[in-house]
């Protein structure tokens, strides 16, 4: 299974899940990052934009691999939207 993160550009709004485009073995799928990761992730420097862009390109494997896992595990959604929470990243930082 081929899973890539696309290059776009992500709306980054304190509270709201972070959207990112992604490619499971060609099809689109659209991936929410819910906010309490962020703040695991960044703690205090959550609120700065370009702060959580980089830590979303400097997570991007991890990303991949853990939407790689959940398709793996449930499928691809039919919806065509999935949603990753603090339960997909144990222990990460």
């Amino acid at each position: 299974m081929n899973v890539l993160i696309v290059p776009t550009t992500v709306r980054v709004a304190p509270d709201y899940p972070v959207e990112l485009t992604a490619t499971v073995d060609g099809e689109a799928l659209r991936v929410a990052i819910e906010w309490p990761v962020i703040e695991r992730w960044l703690g205090i420097h959550a609120t700065n934009v370009d702060s959580v862009r980089e830590a979303l390109r400097q997570r991007q494997n991890l990303i991949e691999r853990t939407v790689q896992a959940r398709v793996y595990a449930h499928g691809l959604p039919l919806s065509g939207e999935l949603t990753l929470t603090a339960r997909d990243f144990p222990a990460t930082r």
